[in-house]
Parts: C-alpha cells; sequence; structure tokens
C-alpha cells in the first residue's frame, strides 16, 4: 500500500472516530454535568443538538462539493468540529454548551458525508470495499471504547477532558489531510444555487423530525405528518422543473430508492443493537461498562472481518440474494438473543451475526449508490445517503428507546422488545427485495 493510500486511509477512521464517539464518550458524564452546569432543563439536548446538526449539515455537503475542493470542506468541518469540541470542553454555562455542541455536530456532519464520498474518489473495488468496511466499523469500534474512555478519562480528570479529547485527533487528521486529500477526479461547477429546493427539503426534515421525535401532544405528530407529505410533494415537483436541482430526483430509480429506505432502517436497528444492548448488559445482567462492550464487539469484529472478504463473498451471488442473507443473518441473531440474552458468551457469539449483515448491507449500500449514480450527481446522491443513515441514528435512538422501556414487556427482559421490533423491521425488508427488486442484467 502507498503512503498517500494508508495516509487517507487513517484520516479517515480518525474523522470517522471522532464523529462517532461523540454519541457514546459524553453518556457517562450526563449527571456530572447536569450537577456542575445546574441543568434545570432536559441534559438529552446534549446529544439531540448535536444530532440535529448533523442532518442539517449532511444535505448541503454535496452541493457545496460541486463548488469546492475535498479539502477545503474537509479542513472547513475539522475546524468546525474542533472549535466545537474546545468551546464544549472550557463552557461554564449550559447554554454555551448547547451552542458549542451545534457546532460541533456541523463539522461531524460534514465530515460524516465526506467519509462516503472520498472513498470512491481515492480508491477502486475491491480494496474499496476493505477501506468501506475499516470506516464503517468505526462506530462498533467507538462504542466499545466511549464507555471505557470515558470512564478512564472521568477517574482522573473532569467532564471537560471528554472534549478535550478531540483536539490532538483533529490535529492530526487536519495535517493528513493536507497531505493526501488531492484527488485528480474532482469535477466543479458552477451552477446557481437551487434555493427552492434547499428550503423545501429542510421543511420537509425538519416536519419529519418533529412527525417521528415529538413527545407532547399527538397532534403535532399529525401536523407535522401532513407538513411533511405536502413539503415532500412541492419538493418533488419543483426539483423536476430545475436544470441542476439541489435533489436530483431522477437519479432515484428503484435500486436507488430500495437502497435508501434499507439503509434507514438499518441505521434504526443498528441503534437498537449500539445503545440499548449494552443499557440492557449493564443494569440487568449486571455487567461492568468494560465487560458490556467486550460482549458487543464481536459485532464491529464481523463487521470488518465481512467487508475484508466481501468480493469473495457476493462472487456468484446475486445482490437480491446477498441482501436477503444478510437480512437472515440478523434475524437469526434477533431470535438467539430471545432465548439466551442473559448469557454474555452467548450473545457475544450471537452478535457475530449481527455484525456480518451489517457489514454486509452498509457496504452494499454505500457501493451502489455510488455506483448506480451519475458521475455528475455522485457527490450529492452520497450527501443524500449520509443523510438518510444520520436520520436513522437520531430516530432510531428515540425510537429504540420508546421500544426498550415499554411496560409491557411480551416475553423476558427489555431487550427483547428491541428484539422482537427488529424482527418486524426484517420481514418488512425481506419482503420488500422480494416483490420490489428487479435484478439487472450483467455487463
Amino acid at each position: 500500500m502507498k503512503f498517500k493510500s494508508a495516509g487517507i486511509i487513517i484520516a479517515l477512521i480518525l474523522i470517522m472516530f471522532m464523529s462517532a464517539i461523540e454519541t457514546s464518550i459524553i453518556s457517562l458524564a450526563l449527571p456530572t454535568i447536569k450537577d456542575d452546569l445546574n441543568v434545570k432543563s432536559s441534559v438529552s439536548l446534549v446529544f439531540a443538538v448535536y444530532f440535529i446538526a448533523i442532518v442539517i449539515a449532511n444535505p448541503i455537503v454535496g452541493e457545496l462539493l460541486s463548488r469546492v475542493k475535498i479539502i477545503y470542506l474537509t479542513i472547513t468541518g475539522l475546524i468546525l468540529f474542533t472549535l466545537g469540541s474546545l468551546f464544549s470542553g472550557l463552557s461554564d454555562t449550559f447554554t454555551i454548551l448547547i451552542i458549542s455542541r451545534f457546532i460541533q455536530g456541523l463539522g461531524s456532519g460534514i465530515l460524516m458525508a465526506l467519509s462516503q464520498i472520498v472513498p470512491k474518489l481515492a480508491f477502486p473495488i475491491p480494496f474499496r470495499y476493505k477501506v468501506m468496511g475499516m470506516v464503517g466499523s468505526v462506530w462498533g469500534v467507538a462504542s466499545l471504547l466511549g464507555p471505557l474512555m470515558g470512564g478512564a478519562i472521568l477517574e482522573i480528570a473532569s467532564w471537560h477532558w471528554l472534549f478535550f479529547i478531540n483536539l490532538p485527533i483533529a490535529v492530526i487528521a487536519g495535517a493528513l489531510v493536507l497531505w493526501t486529500f488531492h484527488f485528480e477526479d474532482e469535477v466543479l461547477v458552477k451552477n446557481r444555487l437551487d434555493y427552492k429546493g434547499l428550503a423545501l427539503f429542510y421543511v420537509m426534515i425538519a416536519a419529519l423530525m418533529v412527525t417521528v421525535l415529538s413527545t407532547a401532544h399527538l397532534v403535532y405528530n399529525s401536523i407535522g405528518f401532513i407538513v411533511f407529505l405536502l413539503a415532500a410533494l412541492l419538493l418533488f415537483k419543483a426539483e423536476k422543473k430545475q436544470r441542476v436541482p439541489f435533489i436530483p430526483v431522477t437519479e432515484f430509480k428503484r435500486t436507488i430508492i430500495i437502497v435508501f429506505l434499507t439503509d434507514f432502517l438499518y441505521a434504526i436497528m443498528l441503534m437498537g443493537y449500539n445503545l440499548y444492548m449494552p443499557i440492557y448488559l449493564q443494569e440487568e445482567v449486571g455487567l461492568s461498562p468494560l465487560q458490556s462492550g467486550l460482549t458487543i464487539f464481536p459485532i464491529s469484529l464481523a463487521w470488518i472481518t465481512i467487508n475484508f472478504n466481501m468480493p469473495r463473498i457476493e462472487a456468484g451471488r446475486t445482490k437480491k440474494m446477498l441482501y436477503l442473507s444478510a437480512f437472515t443473518s440478523l434475524m437469526l441473531c434477533s431470535i438467539l438473543l430471545l432465548f439466551g440474552s442473559s448469557v454474555p458468551l452467548f450473545t457475544a457469539v450471537s452478535l457475530l451475526l449481527a455484525g456480518a449483515s451489517f457489514g454486509i448491507v452498509y457496504t452494499k449500500d454505500s457501493i451502489t449508490v455510488q455506483e448506480e449514480s451519475s458521475p455528475e450527481q455522485m457527490k450529492r446522491m452520497m450527501s443524500l445517503y449520509t443523510l438518510t443513515k444520520s436520520l436513522g441514528n437520531s430516530i432510531g435512538s428515540t425510537i429504540m428507546g420508546y421500544i426498550y422501556v415499554l411496560p409491557v414487556v411480551l416475553i423476558g427482559p427489555n431487550i427483547h422488545n428491541v428484539m422482537l421490533a427488529v424482527i418486524i423491521i426484517l420481514l418488512v425488508l425481506m419482503g420488500l427485495w422480494t416483490t420490489c427488486y428487479k435484478e439487472q442484467s450483467r455487463q
């Protein structure tokens, strides 16, 4: 491997690690932050504003990439993330912390979108599979290291250092970006920005989040859903008339739509595994944060192993067969955990099936969007693909939380509610791929 290629991969891993670990390393410090800053409102705003900022930043990246080189946009994302981390650590009031987390989330949203685009420009298939596997598995590794790093830092220092730890990582990543992010295939154009499409799109996303996340009153959910449908209809009509639309609606062929929906639902299910399985293992099984992290680590292990062997796995198999095999693997894992989740070793072995499923689906989804989008719209489509994943993560963390704490548990402990929800989602996906996907002839 050339030094430049290694530098690109290390930069991507560091960028994704910083973005991913922010969802896990801070959780242990919430009680301390609440007491230290005398928080009267919900301390969960620390997470909510971070996710909202990511959702705001993701879609605009594709538009900016048609006008700005990747290296400049990456450095901008790193600067925002670094400043957000710095001022989060320096915060002496909850208001300053929330504003700083929002800035940090904007930087993270830019960086997360770019991490899906850079491999396409830098690496050919099949090596791109391995790179996507390494970058994708960072989420699983972060879910393990987050509680460990957070616990260790809180033992020897204050919660402020949970944010300061990002600063040296960002500096190293920035140096690698300046050295390696120079790509010959970048094409910049000067088109008029589609302000109408941009505005309608953000209205649609905001309405969707109100529909799903609002718990104040059912009326708000209903109004949000109606606004979402109206904005989606107006957006579709408006973008079909644009020569260079903000949302390239003509790119959304049947396969792309199915892949986007699959990725959204898989992001929801991943939150069920990555967020609530550790909570269950600690609160109900009695494991320590370290032990629960080690128990779910097989997800990351299987994920990266699958991606290193992806060309061999998909050889001779149709795309439909590959996806249905991945769905079956995750369903088998969920069924096994309905009967043996109280035994950590059994849980760890079962989670290998989940990691294999996430590895196949996430990598294949990303590659499919990269390859089936037109070259001039690939960057926009990849930023929208990243947005889909971010929406799934933010909505999934809330939905799976509701499901986890349902007062009526059908069978066994609370985690079984999550497993049953995953099984239902997988049945929907199996039906979708069986009835709607049409295999294309290979050239």
